[in-house]
């Protein structure tokens, strides 16, 4: 019986030393997925540690995926093993299929956050996600090309004649220098300016582009922002723009005036060290006499409905809505969505980020994406395609915009 005693105490020790302690439950572990890379997840592992900190019995494996995000994502909803958590822009289409869980009766506390931005993660009433950051998108301006070239810099209120003629003044291509930045890779990027311009790319209630796209505004905001590449040739090509190393290489080393992006800019330059106040930011110009309109682009953190751990899955995110996006403010990215971290972060004392803050105002509030869970496989690509025939030279902006609003009909059923 002795013996029996002695083996007992060894094992327990043996266990002890080995970190297991009897009766102590294992953590539960949580998969949460994100597009970015390892280096440019940082920001979520320094969220995820602090939480860890507090909860000891939740663990949090971060699963980086740049690349395939959303087929990886789609892929392991369909087979009903997705990630517990997971980064959502595209609610509409995810939350057709059945694979995100809705939020707004758990115990998340949203009070603390933006409503817009509340209203953003949210679908058919239901909200969906915890808003993890946001920015508008804005001009961007390299203070040495306007300086080079003595231009004025842009200010508040301007128009979209002041853009174009800023734009023809910067560009020297002996010098190999242009205006602006104008390659249209993402529709969505430039859907303010058809608004602001009386047009659009999709009806009001998600169901056509008939009548829409291809109206007299819509194609000659169209004219306006490609005249600008084809006949102004303020912008670099398309091809031109990668082989220098992309858009934000030719900016920051002098071979752009201007670019339409939003506060990663600020991640970049920080990146590759280069200093922040070589460059300013102004509010998009808008038609003469018009009011301008911004594009905002905003993810969040959504709960897979097929989740094993539900419970703990909440908890997590009722930590993220109350750290609301400090972290990923502090390191320059994109802006928190609580005033409460806002104000911590000390964003708002900076001329240049103060832009993106002020820009929300004007921010549209329901853009194509959000109106049907179609837009992707029914409209996108169709806009894409118009942009990209009338800059090739294969069409008129008559011709393109009518072809695709055909191909989005026949898409549709009609």
């Amino acid at each position: 019986m002795k013996k029996v005693r002695g083996l007992a105490v060894i094992l327990l020790l043996v266990f002890t030393a080995s970190g297991f302690a009897i009766g102590a439950p294992k953590p539960v572990v949580l998969r949460a997925m994100t597009w970015d890379s390892a280096e440019g997840s940082a920001w979520a592992k320094a969220v995820f540690d602090k939480f860890e900190a507090a909860n000891p019995n939740i663990e949090i494996e971060l699963q980086p995926m740049p690349d395939g995000y959303d087929d990886r994502l789609l892929t392991s909803l369909a087979a009903g093993t997705p990630p517990d958590l997971f980064l959502v822009w595209d609610y509409p289409s995810l939350a057709g299929l059945g694979g995100l869980a809705p939020l707004e009766k758990t115990a998340i506390d949203f009070s603390g956050i933006n409503p817009s931005l509340v209203e953003w993660n949210s679908y058919q009433g239901h909200i969906y996600g915890v808003p993890k950051d946001w920015t508008t998108q804005v001009i961007w301006y390299n203070k040495k090309v306007f300086d080079r070239y003595k231009v004025a810099y842009p200010k508040p209120g301007w128009t979209w004649d002041d853009f174009r003629s800023t734009a023809q003044k910067l560009t020297h291509v002996d010098d190999k220098v242009w205006g602006a930045a104008l390659s249209f890779g993402d529709p969505y990027d430039w859907q303010n300016w058809f608004v602001m311009g009386g047009g659009d790319y999709l009806s009001a209630d998600g169901k056509t582009m008939k009548g829409v796209f291809d109206s007299k505004e819509s194609i000659a905001v169209m004219k306006f922002l490609t005249d600008m590449v084809l006949v102004d040739k303020v912008s670099p090509s398309r091809s031109l723009l990668s082989a220098s190393g992309g858009t934000y290489a030719m900016f920051t080393s002098g071979k752009l005036g201007m670019i339409h992006s939003g506060m990663w800019l600020l991640g970049y330059l920080s990146s590759k060290g280069l200093p922040a106040d070589d460059y300013g930011a102004v509010i998009v110009p808008a038609p003469a006499g018009k009011k301008p309109i911004t594009m905002m682009n905003v993810s969040g953190w959504a709960m897979a409905a097929a989740s094993k751990h539900k419970a703990e899955a909440i908890e997590v995110l009722k930590f993220l809505a109350l750290e609301g996006g400090q972290t990923q403010g502090e390191a320059g990215w994109a802006f928190p969505v609580s005033e409460t971290a806002i104000k911590a972060t000390g964003l708002l004392n900076d001329p240049v980020t103060r832009v993106f803050y002020d820009s929300l105002a004007y921010a549209l509030k329901n853009p194509a994406f959000l109106r049907t869970p179609e837009y992707a496989e029914k409209c996108s690509q169709y806009l894409e395609e118009a942009f990209d025939q009338i800059l090739l030279g294969k069409a008129t902006a008559e011709k393109a915009m009518a072809e695709a609003v055909k191909k989005s009909e026949k898409a549709f059923g009609r």
